[in-house]
C-alpha cells in the first residue's frame, strides 16, 4: 500500500512567483507562535490572570460555539 504524502505546497499559490514569495514568508515565521486577534472569548479573562474553578470555566463556558457545539451532540445543558 502507497503511503499518502501531502504535497508542502498545497496550500500556496499555483503561480510559480507567488508561491516562491509565499514560501519566504511562511519559512520567515513558521516558528513562531499563532496569535489569532479573532477569538470566542473575553480577553479581559486573560488580562485578570485570576484562577478558575474547574476546566469547564476555562474551556467551555467562555466559548460559545464549543459550548453550542456539545449541546448539538446531546449534551443536556444542565451538565
Amino acid at each position: 500500500m502507497n503511503e499518502f504524502v501531502l504535497n508542502e505546497d498545497r496550500f500556496f499559490d499555483s503561480d510559480l512567483s507567488i508561491r516562491k514569495f509565499a514560501r519566504e514568508l511562511y519559512n520567515d515565521i513558521k516558528d513562531y507562535p499563532i496569535i489569532s486577534p479573532h477569538g470566542h472569548v473575553d480577553p479581559n479573562i486573560f488580562v485578570e490572570n485570576k484562577p478558575f474553578p474547574n476546566p469547564t470555566e476555562l474551556f467551555i463556558s467562555p466559548d460559545h460555539y464549543v459550548f453550542r457545539m456539545l449541546y448539538s451532540q446531546g449534551v443536556p445543558l444542565e451538565e
